[in-house]
C-alpha cells in the first residue's frame, strides 16, 4: 500500500509538470495569434523573433549600374565566380579576395564583368534567402498546428476525470499523458533548432551587402 504512494506522487508531479509546460506552449501560441497583423498574411506563421522582411530590393544593396536584363549566366566565368561567392562555405574574406583578383584580371572589360557578377550574386542570394524564409514559414505553420494539438491533449485528462470507470480512466490518462509528453518534446526540440535557422536570412543579407560593397569598390 505504502509502496504505491511514491509512484502515485511521481505520476501526479509528472502530470502537473506536463500541464504547466503545455500551458506555456498554449500561451505562446495564443500570443503569436494575437500579434498577427492580418488573418491572411504569411506573417501569421513567422516563427522567429526577427522582423520578417520579404525579398530584398536592388536599391537597398547596390548604387552602381543597372542590372536589369543582365544575362550573367551566359558568361561561364561570371557564373563560376558567382557560385563560389554565393556559397556560404566560402569564407567571406576569401570571397572578397576572389572579387578583387577577378577584377584585376578583366582589363578593359572590368565594369561589365563586375556588374554581371553582382547581378548573379544578387539573384542567387536573394533566391536562397527567399527559400529559407518560405521554409521557416512552413515550419511555423507546423509548430502552430502542434501547439493546438498540445492544447487539446492538455485538456483531455481533466475533462475525462471522474466520468469514466477508474481502470479505463487511468489507462486513458496514461495514454494521453504519453502523447502529450512526446508532442511537447517534439515542440521543444523544434523550437531549439530555430535559433540558427532564424538568423540565416540576416546572414545571407549581410553577405550580400559585404560582397556588393567590394564589387562597387573594385569598379572605381
Amino acid at each position: 500500500m505504502h509502496g504505491s504512494r511514491p509512484a502515485t506522487w511521481r505520476r501526479r508531479w509528472r502530470e502537473a509538470a506536463l500541464r504547466l509546460i503545455a500551458l506555456t506552449v498554449t500561451l505562446e501560441a495564443t500570443s503569436a495569434v494575437a500579434a498577427e497583423p492580418k488573418a491572411d498574411s504569411p506573417e501569421r506563421n513567422w516563427p522567429c523573433r526577427q522582423i520578417l522582411v520579404g525579398r530584398l530590393s536592388v536599391a537597398a544593396v547596390w548604387s552602381g549600374h543597372s542590372i536589369e536584363g543582365v544575362a550573367w549566366r551566359d558568361d561561364q566565368a561570371v557564373a563560376d565566380i558567382v557560385a563560389r561567392l554565393a556559397a556560404r562555405r566560402t569564407p567571406l574574406e576569401d570571397a572578397e579576395r576572389a572579387i578583387e583578383d577577378f577584377a584585376r584580371s578583366q582589363g578593359a572589360g572590368k565594369t561589365k564583368k563586375l556588374v554581371s557578377v553582382f547581378a548573379g550574386l544578387f539573384e542567387t542570394l536573394n533566391d536562397e534567402r527567399t527559400q529559407v524564409i518560405e521554409g521557416l514559414l512552413r515550419f511555423g505553420a507546423k509548430q502552430k498546428e502542434l501547439a493546438e494539438k498540445i492544447r487539446a491533449e492538455n485538456t483531455l485528462p481533466r475533462e475525462g476525470s471522474g466520468t469514466d470507470p477508474p481502470h479505463a480512466s487511468r489507462q486513458g490518462g496514461e495514454s494521453v499523458a504519453g502523447d502529450l509528453e512526446w508532442d511537447l518534446r517534439v515542440f521543444d526540440e523544434r523550437r531549439q533548432s530555430l535559433t540558427y535557422a532564424c538568423e540565416t536570412p540576416a546572414l545571407i543579407e549581410q553577405r550580400l551587402f559585404a560582397l556588393a560593397k567590394v564589387i562597387q569598390r573594385s569598379l572605381e
